[in-house]
C-alpha cells in the first residue's frame, strides 16, 4: 500500500510541475478520439472528415477550454449531417442549439464530462459517468450526464438508420423521414432508461458520499454501482430492449475498478486515525470530524559535498 500510494504522490506532483503540458495533451486526445468517432459514424463532409482537418481541430481544442471544446464537436456534428440532409442538419442544430443553452445556464463548469460522455458510450463503458459524476461533482452534472447521453444517442440513431431514412437515390431526406427520426429519438427506451438511470446513480452516489461516515465514498460507489446495474437490468426487460446481459455485468464490473482508482487518487484517507473534535463561540457549538489523508513523506537526501582541493592539502601535511 505504500509503494502506491508513493506512486500516487509522484503523479500528482508531477502534474502539478507540468500541469501547462499536461492539460493541453489531454484536451487533444479528447477532441482527436471524439473528431475520429464522429467521422466514423457521421462523417458525410469530406473536407471535415480529411486527416488534416481532423488533426488541426484536435490541435486547436487543446488550447480551448472544456466548454469550446464541446461547441466545436458540435458545429463538427451539424456540419457533417448539413452534408447528406440540410433538414436532418437543421433539426439537430436546434436541438443542440436548446441543449447547449441549458447547459451553460446550469452546469458551464462541467463541460469535460459532455465530451466524455459520448466517449464513455462508444467505448461500451457508460455505467462509469455517473458513478464519476457524482464523486467529484455537484448535482448539477446531471445536465451535462444527460445531454452527453443524448448527443450519443442522436450519433448511434443517425448513423444507424440513415440508409434506411434516404427517400430518393439522391439521398435525400423527406419531411416524414425527418419525423421518423425525431420519433425515434423520442421514444428510444434505451436512451430514455440511460436517462433515467443515469439520474438516480449520480444523485444517489453524490448523496451518500456526503454524509459524515466512514468509508462514504467506498459505500456511494458500491451502492451506485449496484443500483445502476439493478436499474438498467430491470428496465430492459420491462421495456424489452434487445441488450446483453453479459456485456452490463461487464461494463458494471469495468467501472467499479475505474471508480475504485478515481477515489484512491482523489480521495485517498485513513479512517483508523479519525479524530473528533468540539468548540464553540457565542453562537454555535462546533461537532469536527477530522480524517487524515493517506501521504507519505518524501525521504530526505543529504548530500555530501568533499572538497577533493582540502583533502589533497591533508595529505600533504601528513608527509612532511
Amino acid at each position: 500500500m505504500t509503494s502506491l500510494i508513493e506512486l500516487k504522490e509522484k503523479i500528482k506532483n508531477f502534474y502539478g510541475s507540468y500541469e501547462f503540458v499536461v492539460r493541453p495533451i489531454i484536451r487533444f486526445l479528447a477532441g482527436l478520439i471524439s473528431l475520429l468517432l464522429i467521422k466514423a459514424n457521421v462523417g458525410y463532409m469530406d473536407l471535415l472528415s480529411s486527416w488534416i482537418v481532423v488533426l488541426g481541430v484536435a490541435v486547436i481544442c487543446a488550447f480551448l477550454p472544456w466548454g469550446a471544446i464541446t461547441l466545436v464537436l458540435a458545429v463538427d456534428i451539424v456540419m457533417n449531417i448539413f452534408a447528406v440532409s440540410v433538414e436532418l442538419g437543421g433539426m439537430v442544430a436546434i436541438i443542440m442549439m436548446i441543449m447547449f443553452l441549458l447547459f451553460f445556464r446550469f452546469s458551464p463548469k462541467q463541460g469535460m464530462l459532455l465530451v466524455f460522455v459520448p466517449l464513455a458510450f462508444f467505448l461500451k463503458i457508460p455505467y462509469i459517468v455517473p458513478i464519476i459524476a457524482g464523486l467529484v461533482c455537484t448535482p448539477a452534472a446531471v445536465v451535462s450526464v444527460i445531454f452527453g447521453t443524448i448527443i450519443y444517442y442522436i450519433i448511434y440513431i443517425i448513423s444507424e438508420n440513415l440508409s434506411a431514412l434516404t427517400g430518393s437515390s439522391s439521398g435525400a431526406i423527406s419531411t416524414a423521414n425527418i419525423n421518423s427520426i425525431i420519433n425515434m429519438i423520442n421514444s428510444n427506451t434505451e436512451m430514455i432508461l440511460a436517462i433515467i438511470a443515469f439520474t438516480i446513480t449520480t444523485l444517489v452516489v453524490y448523496s451518500i458520499k456526503r454524509l459524515s461516515i466512514d468509508n462514504a465514498w467506498t459505500i456511494a460507489i458500491i451502492t451506485g454501482s449496484v443500483l445502476e446495474f439493478v436499474v438498467i437490468l430491470v428496465g430492459n426487460l420491462v421495456l424489452k430492449n434487445d441488450n446483453s446481459v453479459a456485456w452490463t455485468v461487464i461494463g458494471t464490473l469495468i467501472s467499479l475498478v475505474i471508480a475504485f482508482v478515481v477515489q484512491f487518487f482523489v480521495f485517498s484517507v485513513d479512517y483508523s486515525r479519525t479524530e473528533h473534535t468540539q468548540f464553540e463561540d457565542d453562537e454555535y457549538y462546533y461537532y469536527v470530524k477530522a480524517v487524515p489523508k493517506m501521504n507519505v513523506a518524501a525521504p530526505e537526501m543529504n548530500v555530501k559535498r568533499i572538497n577533493a582541493q582540502r583533502r589533497k592539502k591533508g595529505k600533504g601535511n601528513k608527509r612532511a
